[in-house]
């Protein structure tokens, strides 16, 4: 009987920390897209050629796991991406139920060359 209590102890405890574990990766996300939202006005101010250390100070930390393949699919342009470009995502504040997912800044060689709205497929 004192096995099986034990064993059961273990389960529980283990059960405990993944469910723990979880909770932490969503309250964690959820922080993190918070945080990473952009206004349509501050979308709006940044111009093509600014210089990326600029572009980068005037807003908060992009989000950092976004995959590629989980926003272009087999689109092989990434949806017309400047070729050699490092691009950063942010979320759109206020969050709107119809249009865009995403704001995307796009900079080649340290300027800001490409800004657009992303759609993440379905």
């Amino acid at each position: 009987m004192r096995k099986v209590a034990i064993v059961v102890a273990v389960v529980v405890v283990v059960l405990c920390g993944g469910l723990g574990w979880i909770a932490y990766q969503a309250v964690d996300l959820g922080r993190e897209i918070i945080e990473a939202g952009v206004s349509r006005d501050e979308f709006a101010v940044q111009r093509v050629g600014t210089p990326e250390a600029e572009v980068r100070a005037a807003l908060p930390e992009p989000l950092s796991d976004i995959k590629d393949h989980e926003l272009y699919g087999d689109d092989p342009d990434k949806l017309g991406m400047p070729a050699g470009a490092s691009c950063v995502y942010y979320t759109i504040t206020p969050f709107e139920a119809e249009g865009p997912d995403l704001w995307r800044f796009c900079f080649v060689d340290g300027a800001l060359a490409e800004k657009s709205a992303i759609t993440i497929p379905q």
